[in-house]
């Protein structure tokens, strides 16, 4: 029995280091969408360990799992994840399907993409298909009808008019307080402001500076609301966050897009008016009297005058016309997965229902991804816009067609020498007044952002983005003088043309300056408890210049230059601003259904004096999802 014992003994000591060795393994094959085609990058992690590889450009792979017994998670962007087992298969084809959630994922504050079932607070994504439904000219006015809470007020319907954004009611009774949020895009900020009033005290329908971005460049907008959604901005955030998010290639065959489009504006509703009174008072017919149609009937004022139209005109619709409004956007992109890039032009023009009102927007755009490895990426952006147009004082405008007598055709408004046509009384006609008083601005815009994501970690990224935002707004207003012609009718619409003729002009300047690095740490404290902490600092730097000079009573009437002026005034005004923070975000989350967030920012301001110059913001969110842990009902 004991050469028996010693026997076994010796297979046993054999075959156990044999069946030790034989536990890892190295497992191959194919990750695929539903389609059967390759998902170049995608993830694969062993779970219960740090081992994790990406899948090649055609999604092959070549893992090592320790036991047959092992559990493989596959993943990627814009597809299910997946837990498989290899058994005692080596090579494996894995298929994932596409992710019917993927509107699921929000950006967040500092960019940020984040599962909305895992925010503790209000955030509202709107996809850039929505926003071009509607095919708005301005993104603000885009968001009408699609955001909860948010308040979109146009300034008006003159071409490129700016819009004004407030998101859950105004925060400040100040008249000088600007309620509107905070606006982001690709993580960096942007000045949305808007100038409406020039140095003579006239409304102009001016742009919010949001509307220089193209539509049909804009991936999604996330309207971010309440503090704990917006304390990682600090101060800035307090009335609310609008992240933009632009279009970025995809890696593949180069991808080409063409839209065309074209729109008419037409005004749909005038003031209903009389059409049996003609111009006069008490009943009496008189063609230099004031009062439009408080004379005789047409009858009666055709009978003392053989000139009298057969009716008088509709004044209101007579001194509008048809707008129209044309866009083309052309948008190339593509690449591989360590080299993407994107571009886009866009055209625009827009003529107003009001005469000689217009705008343009001309943009172009060129953004790309770069990696080195899978540790290095860069993605630069830089974005140009050229804006502006004829604005017109469409309030000055509608009260003058309300002064205007309807006897007389608004549109025959100048006489073959140049100067104003209208009926012998001190009345000034609307239509003469747009083409004569003219206002132009012309911004020119560059919106440029780098951001580098170094990995040295698995359970470490460490980002930086620097952004610049830097414009200059040209703005000349100008009116001729009178020219001296016998029976010249002037028009007066403020101290300037009263005086001879003026020149006005705004040179504006402004520059945003963001600079953000963050650290992002990432463990998983096994199967169900998850950790993210993310700690940086991000400092902002605004300069804002303004210089305007006016000249009045020009020597030559038509000529509009301020060297041809006899008076001449300059005002200048220039504010600096810097804001330095540290933040820092914790997420704990677990068994994916259940998440605790803490946030905190502290800020020192340049506009106060230390110690009275730093602020600290903190917040605390839970999210309980109860349908990922209790079985509901079906």
């Amino acid at each position: 029995m004991k050469p028996k014992l010693k026997l076994c003994s010796a297979v046993l000591c054999i075959c156990l280091p044999m069946m030790v060795f034989s536990q890892a393994k190295i497992i191959t094959g194919k990750v695929t969408d539903d389609n059967g085609n390759g998902i170049p990058g995608a993830s694969l992690i062993v779970r219960g360990t740090t081992s994790g590889i990406s899948a090649d450009e055609n999604g092959n792979f070549s893992i090592e799992v320790p036991s047959s017994n092992s559990v493989i998670m596959f993943s990627s962007v814009g597809h299910e994840t997946r837990s498989v087992k290899p058994g005692n298969s080596s090579n494996l084809t894995v298929s994932l399907q596409n992710n019917a959630n993927l509107s699921e994922i929000i950006v967040t504050a500092l960019g940020i993409k984040r599962e909305k079932k895992a925010l503790g607070y209000s955030a509202q994504e709107v996809s850039g298909d929505d926003l071009l439904a509607s095919r708005q000219t301005n993104i603000v006015n885009a968001l009408r009808g699609k955001v909860a809470g948010v308040q979109i007020n146009s300034g008006g319907g003159a071409p490129g008019q700016g819009s004004r954004l407030i998101i859950r009611g105004i925060k400040s009774l100040s008249p000088g307080r600007n309620n509107q949020p905070l606006f982001i895009i690709d993580g960096v900020l942007i000045d949305n402001s808007t100038t409406t009033v020039d140095g003579s005290g006239e409304i102009r329908g001016l742009s919010n500076r949001a509307s220089d971005i193209n539509p049909d460049d804009v991936e999604s907008v996330s309207v971010l609301r309440g503090g704990a959604a917006t304390a990682l901005y600090g101060q800035a955030g307090s009335n609310g966050v609008v992240v933009i998010t632009t279009k970025s290639a995809k890696a593949g065959k180069l991808n080409v897009s063409f839209t065309n489009t074209y729109g008419i504006d037409e005004v749909n509703k005038f003031p209903d008016v009389q059409t049996k009174f003609t111009q006069g008072y008490l009943g009496v017919y008189d063609v230099t009297e004031f009062f439009p149609t408080w004379g005789p009937t047409i009858a009666e004022a055709k009978a003392l005058d053989p000139t009298h139209p057969d009716k008088i005109y509709n004044h209101y619709a007579r001194g509008y016309q048809q707008g129209n409004q044309y866009r083309s956007s052309l948008n190339l992109s593509g690449g591989t997965e360590n080299a993407l890039l994107s571009s886009s032009f866009s055209y625009f023009k827009q003529n107003g229902t009001i005469p000689f009102s217009d705008y343009k927007n001309i943009s172009a755009r060129l953004s790309g991804q770069f990696k080195a490895g899978n540790k290095l990426k860069i993605t630069p952006s830089m974005y140009f816009i050229n804006s502006g147009g004829y604005r017109v004082n469409a309030d000055r405008f509608n009260e003058s067609l309300t002064y205007w007598s309807p006897r007389w055709d608004v549109r025959d408004y100048v006489k073959p020498d140049g100067t104003m046509k209208t009926y012998p009384a001190e009345n000034n006609n609307p239509i003469y007044a747009v083409s004569a008083n003219r206002f132009k601005d012309d911004v020119n815009r560059l919106i440029g952002n780098v951001s580098t994501t170094y990995s040295p970690f698995d359970w470490l990224d460490i980002d930086y983005k620097l952004g610049l935002d830097y414009y200059t707004d040209f703005r000349r207003h100008a009116g001729a003088g009178p020219k001296g012609i016998v029976d010249e009718l002037v028009y007066y619409e403020n101290e300037f043309s009263t005086s001879g003729g003026f020149v006005q002009e705004h040179r504006i300047s402004n520059r945003v300056l963001n600079s953000i690095v963050m650290a992002t740490f990432k463990k998983d404290w096994g199967d169900k408890f998850n950790t993210t902490l993310r700690a940086g600092n991000e400092v902002r730097d605004i300069k804002y210049n303004r210089l305007t000079s006016t000249g009045k009573e020009l020597d030559v009437p038509d000529l509009l230059s301020l060297n041809n002026s006899k008076e001449r005034t300059t005002t200048q005004y220039e504010s600096l601003y810097r804001i330095v923070s540290a933040f820092g975000d914790l997420t704990l989350s677990w068994d994916n259904y259940l998440f605790l967030d803490f946030t905190g920012r502290n800020e020192w301001t340049s506009t106060l004096v230390s110690p009275n110059n730093t602020f600290f913001y903190p917040s605390a969110s839970l999210s309980y999802v109860f349908s990922d842990q209790i079985n509901m009902p079906s």
